[in-house]
């Protein structure tokens, strides 16, 4: 460890009153490692979307807080350059132990995509005409998002492998033999060990409003109380992320982050293209 590390993380420890000789034990607790890799994915993302993107078309950065409406947080910022729009990207993992093999040869592993806190009477009020929905209805979904939230969802497959060891108590990596088989063929690796590291930088994409329920997206809220269960439009707590047989990519609407470019220009499109037909331009 550098010294210019060490000094910033015992500056850190000691402004939060963190026994620095306790940190590894303290990292290591089962009720914090899920919300550190969770916040850690945000910059892993981060430095992914930097790579990949064209520097002199998007500025990718991470905001501390999101000044817009104060709706949402963002996790990561993606400006295009030329026409200054921004996309909100929701970092997002997969739930733990999600894996499945399905009868039919495809795979689905489910992505963990809901508030981590419930919305209040009162923030349900203020939020409701910002949503453009009823307060009657964001009561049913105080735990959903909808599309105006973030505009991209982003994931990758890792946490679907990981389990809780029953000896330790302790967040392991263990995927099972089906669960090897399926990561061998979608890295081309033949060796176990690359696996962990494959499906940590493996990332997922998806237009935040094609994992809406829509009638244009073909989904149904399992909620008992919606009243509109074809077309609520909230965003349902675990989108599916399915490769079906044979197939090294996932099935629409997710797409692999090396394609984000693409997809975050048929956003723009499609938001330049909603405006014209409500007569912003």
């Amino acid at each position: 460890m550098n010294n210019e590390l060490y000094e910033n993380l015992y500056a850190y420890c000691q402004k939060y009153d963190i026994p620095i000789e306790y940190l590894p034990e303290i990292l290591l607790e089962p009720k914090v490692i899920p919300m550190i890799r969770g916040k850690a994915f945000e910059f892993t993302v981060l430095k992914a979307l930097r790579q990949i993107l064209p520097t002199d078309v998007w500025l990718v950065d991470k905001p501390m807080v999101n000044a817009q409406f104060g709706l949402h947080d963002t996790d990561v910022r993606i400006v295009h350059k030329p026409t200054g729009k921004i996309i909100s990207a929701e970092c997002k993992l997969v739930g733990k132990g999600t894996f499945k093999l399905n009868k039919d040869a495809s795979v689905q592993a489910r992505v963990k995509c809901m508030r981590s806190r419930t919305l209040g009477e009162s923030k349900i009020k203020e939020l409701a005409p910002k949503l453009g929905v009823s307060e009657d209805l964001l009561k049913v979904h105080n735990d959903q998002y909808v599309p105006a939230d973030f505009q991209v969802v982003i994931t990758n497959l890792a946490n679907a492998f990981y389990e809780t060891d029953e000896k330790t108590d302790l967040f392991e990596w263990q995927p099972d033999a089906k669960g090897t088989t399926f990561l061998k063929f979608l890295s081309g690796l033949e060796a176990e060990e690359g696996l962990q590291h494959f499906a940590y930088n493996q990332m997922y994409l998806a237009d935040s409003a094609h994992l809406a329920i829509l009638p244009t997206n073909n989904l149904t809220c399992t909620r008992e109380k919606c009243t509109s269960p074809q077309s609520c439009g909230f965003i349902p707590n675990y989108p599916l992320l399915i490769f079906e047989k044979d197939a090294i990519v996932p099935k629409k609407p997710w797409y692999s982050v090396e394609n984000s470019a693409t997809v975050l220009e048929n956003i723009l499109k499609t938001q330049h293209n909603l405006a014209i037909f409500e007569g912003k331009f």
